[in-house]
């Protein structure tokens, strides 16, 4: 056991390995889009002086403005994904859009199906 006698390797070694757990398992966001297949490249676009490499999730690119320009500082993984996956997701967007829209609007749902009564 290392850990009884202070050895530092070991204990610097422990420490990227939570560093490295906590990156995996704590970046449940981007981990649910390559999971859920939404696209096959994924980016984050970000300042300079917010980009750290090791905070880039796994897979994904890094696009880092600088200077009113994009630099590639990371190549994302290319993810299989089929056009069905991307039809649904594009069309969630389209629906959580939807009802931001007509929240701000104070459309109500029960307005909403009066007016797809009277179309037909």
């Amino acid at each position: 056991d290392f850990t009884a006698i202070g050895h530092r390797g070991y204990a610097r070694v422990l420490c990227e390995l939570k560093a490295q757990q906590n990156r995996l398992y704590d970046c449940t966001k981007f981990d649910k889009l390559i999971r859920y297949r939404c696209a096959n490249l994924y980016f984050l676009v970000l300042p300079m002086e917010l980009f750290r490499d090791s905070e880039v999730p796994v897979g994904w690119g890094a696009l880092v403005e600088s200077d009113g320009a994009l630099t590639l500082m990371r190549r994302p993984v290319w993810q299989e994904t089929t056009p069905e996956n991307r039809i649904r997701f594009l069309q969630r967007i389209a629906a959580a859009g939807t009802r931001a829209f007509n929240r701000q609007l104070e459309i109500t749902f029960d307005e909403i199906v009066a007016a797809d009564c009277r179309s037909f």
